[in-house]
């Protein structure tokens, strides 16, 4: 081989190491901005829109007297629980209103109902405040069984998981539950010091208690006995009522500050605090889940029902593909007595006026509360508030609510960052492109001597 040619063949062999390693620098470069840029799965963020207000259930009620409690049957049809006036109420799907039961003292008539629920079978289970009693409806609003209610104050919201029951009593400390048709209660332990809202989650397993007392959220687990805090955002004003459950998702009525609050995706978010028309709601007393995740609440003190319709779940969006594929090596190239050329690089291709007026033997609309109760901040408390006297009946008007104060509706939750970047692979992929040059640059050190 001439002068000429050898020095030749050292030049390329130089030549192609001096090329991997700009190319390693580069795979360096991309899997680092990889790791800096990368998005990972959002999750988008649900929120709830205020659609109708309903002050009104035609052609069965002009007006609602004092709306306590709703529940949503499970073909979707509501029930409305009208503590001063027009009883216990149905809203079908389609919108239309009926008559479940009359609002009296009468055997086939419901005395200040408080609180509804209804079992797997279509049986209807109502707390009425003004007799007191526990009363078991059928789906027809036909009387099938009163018993004792488990206290003298009105019970704010009833759960149910076959035949064991759950009642929240707000100012009592207790909350109780009895197994239908044994006439008696006994308390359930928890650290709660005032519960005033329970749910069931749909396999009956986890019992969510709303604590008035301690402005907090709990969660029974009935099989271990195990309970877990939830937490609840509030402030001096903050009263947890109602509560609902669907899917692990958790939503409370705060009765003090009138708003509905969601526990989605592991924090606490305002769903909502007004109507549609912008006035706010005033001492809302319970919260259902309906179709759609709709959200209807009980607005006690402005005598009306609220529905909130949902944006749609929260869903995880897959990280966008990355747009242009990393370099990669042509396996072919390996550090030899005769170097070849460097790799190269392919691109590629988410209300209150507590009601005080007590049935008569012919109640009728004019059973209702005192104009004030439209006023916010004029009010008094739902019923089953704490009231000087402990042996008060449900009906008892408490103390007068301040001004309220209600936070900005439509607040999200922060984006999640997860998943692993393409990165890790990327910088193998470097570290293999840096080693053949090495090895090539000193192939070629060792071809000059």
């Amino acid at each position: 081989m001439g002068r000429a040619a050898h020095r030749a063949r050292r030049t390329d062999g130089g030549r192609a190491a001096v090329a991997v390693v700009p190319a390693a620098i580069a795979v360096i470069a991309v899997g680092l901005g990889s790791l800096l840029t990368q998005e990972g799965a959002v999750a988008a963020t649900e929120t709830w829109t205020p659609a109708v207000a309903e002050s009104s259930a035609p052609p069965v009620a002009s007006t609602f007297g004092a709306p306590n409690d709703v529940h949503h049957e499970s073909d979707g049809s509501l029930l409305v629980a009208d503590f001063s006036a027009n009883g216990l109420l149905r809203r079908a799907v389609d919108g239309t209103w009926s008559r479940v039961a009359p609002f009296g003292t009468g055997a086939g008539d419901v005395w200040n109902p408080s609180a509804v629920t209804t079992t797997t079978d279509g049986r209807i289970l109502v707390a009425e405040a003004g007799r007191p009693a526990f009363t078991v409806l059928g789906a027809d609003g036909t009387v099938l069984s009163r018993t004792a209610p488990p206290a003298r104050r009105a019970v704010s919201e009833l759960a149910v998981d076959g035949s064991t029951v759950y009642a929240a009593v707000p100012g009592g400390g207790t909350l109780f539950t009895t197994e239908l048709g044994s006439g008696t209660w006994a308390a359930v332990p928890g650290p709660w010091t005032d519960p005033s809202g329970v749910a069931l989650s749909a396999d009956g397993g986890m019992l969510t208690v709303s604590d008035a007392g301690s402005d907090e959220v709990w969660q029974l687990d009935r099989a271990s006995g195990a309970v877990t805090s939830l937490g609840f955002p509030g402030d001096a004003q903050t009263r947890p009522r109602g509560v609902a459950v669907d899917d692990g998702d958790v939503f409370v009525v705060d009765n003090g500050r009138g708003a509905v609050w969601a526990l989605t995706g592991g924090s606490w978010t305002e769903a909502f605090s007004s109507a549609p028309d912008g006035s706010p709601l005033v001492n809302p007393t319970a919260v259902s889940v309906g179709p759609g995740r709709s959200l209807v609440v009980a607005d006690y003190n402005r005598q009306r029902v609220v529905t909130a319709v949902s944006s749609g779940r929260a869903v995880v969006v897959p990280s966008p593909a990355p747009t242009t594929a990393l370099p990669t090596v042509d396996p072919t190239v390996q550090p030899t007595g005769e170097p070849t050329s460097a790799p190269t690089s392919e691109p590629t291709v988410q209300p209150t006026a507590a009601p005080t007026s007590i049935p008569t033997s012919a109640p009728g609309p004019e059973a209702t509360p005192s104009v004030t109760a439209a006023v916010p901040g004029a009010g008094t408390e739902p019923p089953g508030r704490p009231a000087t006297d402990a042996a008060g009946a449900g009906t008892g008007a408490g103390p007068a609510d301040g001004a309220l104060v209600a936070p900005a509706a439509g607040q999200q939750g922060d984006l999640a960052w997860t998943g692993a970047g393409p990165f890790v692979p990327a910088l193998l992929t470097a570290t293999a492109l840096a080693g053949s040059g090495v090895l090539l640059g000193g192939l070629t050190r060792r071809r000059r001597r």
